[in-house]
């Protein structure tokens, strides 16, 4: 998949190693290993015959879960990430973007500071005491330091330069959508639950505009698992590099289990019994 990558889009990605060289200094190369990792693994559960009642993708997610919906090919997911990327780019050409995580603040405090700056917004929810903010960088930078000094549990600074899941991107997503228009979907063979509103998506076209509202819409996250919990879910699996999906868990009622895919062996072996 590397290799096929890499001859698609004219760049050596055939060097990528988790440990010596993962391209997290390359915003683009990160998320291109991104999405191949979550494709291989995904390839990997349907040749063990792992058959998921629902798929969801947490925000550039979205495109390898496609993938693993078998909506699009490989080499069009691939495309669907330069493309994104290209139409985000030329919406912040010439300004500076960031995003950041705050733990252990409440929503409304960190809602009022960011329609006090009136650049930044909440972009997304992880679970009860997590929110993740996006929007100019100084705005940023500045609700960080004032969360810091307020008693956040946490804040981070997140490594993107993009104000992504923000009305920033709406242009974006309008030249986004032309791109993708000449492209062919397949309705999903799997359920596709959507990260923004919790809907079931079942046809091509609905997933469609799902993709178009990714780049500028913020998701809740938090929620779309909390209603596959409520629907009975009873695991969930990680396709990701990480595991910080899988420990979001934690934060979720329900009687189920979680694996992330360094737990790949003991969840094939769970699912099948």
């Amino acid at each position: 998949m590397l290799n096929e990558a890499s001859e698609i889009l004219g760049i050596d990605l055939n060097g990528f190693d988790v440990k010596e060289n993962n391209f997290l200094d390359d915003e683009l190369k990160s998320q291109y290993i991104s999405y191949i990792f979550s494709c291989a693994v995904s390839d990997i559960l349907k040749n063990q015959g792992v058959r998921p009642t629902f798929v969801s993708g947490y925000s550039m997610g979205i495109y390898a879960a496609i993938y693993y919906c078998s909506s699009v090919g490989f080499r069009d997911g691939v495309m669907l990430v330069k493309k994104a990327w290209d139409s985000i780019s030329n919406a912040c050409q010439g300004k500076r973007y960031g995003m950041g995580m705050i733990i252990g603040l409440s929503e409304s405090e960190i809602r009022n500071w960011c329609a006090a700056e009136g650049t930044t917004w909440i972009c997304n929810q992880n679970n009860p005491h997590t929110f993740i903010i996006s929007g100019a960088n100084e705005a940023v930078e500045r609700i960080l330091s004032r969360a810091k000094d307020e008693g956040a549990l946490r804040t981070n600074h997140l490594p993107v330069s993009m104000p992504y899941h923000t009305v920033v991107l709406q242009a974006a997503s309008v030249s986004f959508r032309d791109d993708i228009e000449k492209m062919d979907f397949n309705d999903p063979l799997f359920p596709y639950i959507s990260g923004i509103n919790g809907q079931v998506i079942s046809s091509a076209a609905d997933l469609r505009e799902e993709l178009i509202r990714n780049i500028y819409h913020h998701m809740n996250w938090f929620e779309t698992m909390n209603q596959l919990a409520r629907q009975g879910t009873g695991i969930f699996f990680e396709c990701g590099a990480g595991d910080g999906l899988t420990r979001n868990f934690r934060f979720i009622g329900g009687n189920f289990k979680a694996y992330s895919v360094d737990k790949l062996e003991q969840f094939l072996t769970d699912v099948k019994a």
